[in-house]
């Protein structure tokens, strides 16, 4: 924590993401303003030990705001940078709460929150959080800049971490655990949170209540539910806003000369919840022991795909030993596919360099569930991995058939997943079944000889290094054609 580096500028270079995404971050084009969430005493809000249950529909409008171009473009470099040297990942603090980002009324729920978020020339409400989620109407933040919607992220984000007051030991835990599972947290036998404090105070009364009911000769009632149980989460006043907006101002306003230790120092002196820090915050690529990769991993993933569009690649023909310069186009849409229980997410085409015509065009899809490869590379000692996507159903199911099957080639950063390419497989039909009780053509596949780049297996990478480290990948490789 203690780290003097200097850091790089705020604004790295900008990734390109989908235009799903962009419509779901947008943050009106003004300054933002934090306000008390509600002026009713008496409004409820939900207990700090539970989570907002989340229909179907708002599952799928959950996203990762690390993967959003005003993310990209002027908060990474800042947060990679303290993470650099560090135990805390300070990107994975974003998944300390979920952030849901959709058309919604914010108004409708600010009883029920911890904070509300206005815009200061429109004071139409456009973020509020709970104790476990921020929730972003899109409708509110659709016309601004980026540098606007990163600074909305940069608020969210330090709320999130200011909340954290509200967690006793135990619960704090638990949540760490659930963002960095290796992470060693244990609750302080001196628990500092706004709850312990809260349950301590009620402690005091119970025990005042009982002292004057002996001395009036009565007897005290054991209460039918236990009095933590009732303590609520505290809304945010308008000091803590103040305290929240001077951290904010402090980061953007320290920009390359921004250090850790300072940062937490400033924090702790505004009233954060720096319990965090005492933790190992570990990153997770999404690609763990389990052999899955992960939604937010695999979205990323996609994002560093759809950046690849209209770029100069390297195509190498793996059996036929050749390579030659390409263009690769890369288009992204999202529909329901049934048949394939999947979204419909990239479509690719390849053409030699000058060439009119494509010599592969592939539509691929994202499975549910993906399982990964993982082949060492012994000169690099890094280790890529291949996440298979699937094709098209195939219309023509006869033997002799040819498709082509889609890897994504990756490799792990510090902090996440890394692109480097694709890996497109030629396929042959060798054999068909038909299931009588499913009424469908089942398939078998093989890889074909490879004639020309119509049939070879093609690696598609700015980088040659890894040619040699996917060739001795093909002889165990498995083609699966596309049957559904």
């Amino acid at each position: 924590m203690n780290s003097k580096r200097r850091y790089s500028h705020l604004i790295p270079s900008v990734l390109v993401v989908t235009s799903l995404i962009l419509s779901a971050c947008q943050e009106a084009g003004h300054q933002v303003t934090p306000r008390v969430a509600s002026n009713n005493k008496n409004a409820k809000v939900e207990s700090v030990a539970g989570r907002t249950k989340l229909t179907k529909e708002q599952e799928g409008q959950v996203v990762d705001p690390t993967s959003l171009v005003p993310y990209q473009q002027y908060l990474k470099t800042t947060f990679d940078n303290l993470s650099e040297g560090s135990t805390t990942s300070w990107p994975t603090l974003f998944k300390l709460k979920k952030w849901i980002i959709a058309p919604m009324d914010l108004k409708k729920d600010e009883a029920k929150s911890l904070s509300m978020t206005y815009s200061e020339s429109t004071a139409q409400a456009q973020a509020r959080q709970t104790q476990f989620e921020v929730w972003i109407d899109s409708r509110t933040v659709k016309d601004a800049t980026d540098a606007d919607k990163a600074q909305l992220i940069l608020t969210e984000f330090l709320t999130s971490l200011y909340t954290l007051k509200n967690l006793p030991g135990d619960q704090f835990c638990n949540l760490v655990k659930e963002i960095s599972p290796k992470s060693q947290c244990a609750a302080a036998k001196e628990d500092i949170s706004q709850q312990a404090e809260a349950d301590a105070t009620a402690k005091k009364e119970e025990a005042a209540r009982k002292t004057q009911q002996r001395a009036a000769g009565k007897t005290s009632p054991k209460p039918a539910v236990e009095r933590s149980t009732l303590v609520q989460a505290k809304p945010l006043g308008q000091g803590d806003y103040n305290n929240i907006r001077v951290v904010k101002n402090y980061i953007l306003q320290q920009g390359a000369n921004i250090r850790q230790d300072e940062l937490i120092k400033k924090m702790s002196e505004t009233g954060f919840d720096v319990r965090i820090f005492d933790v190992e915050i570990q990153a997770d690529d999404g690609m763990g022991d389990t052999g899955k990769v992960s939604g937010e991993a695999l979205e990323s993933l996609f994002v560093q795909a759809k950046a690849l569009d209209k770029n100069k690649v390297t195509c190498h023909l793996l059996q036929l030993d050749t390579k030659s310069s390409c263009e690769i186009s890369v288009q992204r849409t999202v529909e329901q596919v049934p048949e394939a229980e999947a979204r419909h997410l990239l479509k690719y085409s390849l053409k030699e360099e000058g060439a009119e015509q494509a010599f592969v065009s592939e539509s691929v899809y994202q499975l549910k569930e993906i399982s990964i490869g993982r082949y060492p590379e012994k000169e690099t000692k890094e280790e890529l991995r291949l996440v298979p996507l699937t094709g098209v159903a195939l219309n023509n199911r006869e033997v002799g058939a040819t498709f082509r099957v889609t890897y994504m080639v990756v490799t792990r950063t510090k902090e996440a997943l890394k692109l480097e390419g694709f890996l497109t497989v030629p396929g042959e039909v060798s054999k068909t079944t038909h299931d009588e009780q499913k009424n469908k053509t089942l398939c078998e596949g093989k890889l074909p000889e490879a004639k020309d780049k119509n049939s070879d297996v093609i690696l598609v990478t700015k980088d040659s290094k890894y040619a040699d480290a996917i060739k001795s990948v093909l002889k165990g490789i498995q083609v699966v054609p596309p049957c559904w």
